[in-house]
């Protein structure tokens, strides 16, 4: 399996070749700067994230197409559709923060931020993990 898909005929085709139920597909977003505004040209946020979809045993009503479950919103998609609209899907997660994982910037303390960050982040790769496994035992 590759690594990542880009939005070409080719591209769409490997990955509907490549992908199974219980999948997961992930998707980087770009963010304008969130910025304090009690800090003037301090970065309060992260400008990139990621999300990350898990491929499901569920099809399109009219084309078939293969959809794809949003693991922080729940919501589905056509593969097509996000490979189409995001230009780029990676199967290897990225060294970024989770989009719906973000940490509390009313912390009192960096090692607090740094706590509730990682607990986010491990909630997330649990729901994933969750998700995966019941659409990969779906599929069987």
């Amino acid at each position: 399996m590759k690594h990542t898909y880009k939005a070409t005929w080719g591209g769409k085709k490997a990955l509907l070749r490549d992908i199974k139920p219980g999948v997961s597909l992930f998707v980087i977003n770009e963010h304008a700067p969130i910025t304090d505004p009690h800090h003037p040209g301090i970065d309060a946020g992260p400008g990139r994230t990621y999300s990350e979809w898990i491929v499901t045993t569920k099809r399109t009503p009219l084309i078939g197409s293969v959809m794809a479950q949003c693991t922080t919103h729940g919501g589905y998609e056509a593969v097509e559709s996000l490979l189409a609209k995001e230009r780029e899907i990676h199967t290897a997660r990225p060294n970024l923060p989770l989009l719906g994982a973000r940490e509390d910037s009313n912390a009192y303390t960096a090692g607090a931020q740094r706590a509730e960050r990682l607990a986010a982040e491990r909630f997330a790769r649990e729901r994933s993990a969750d998700m995966s496994r019941k659409w990969a035992t779906a599929a069987r």
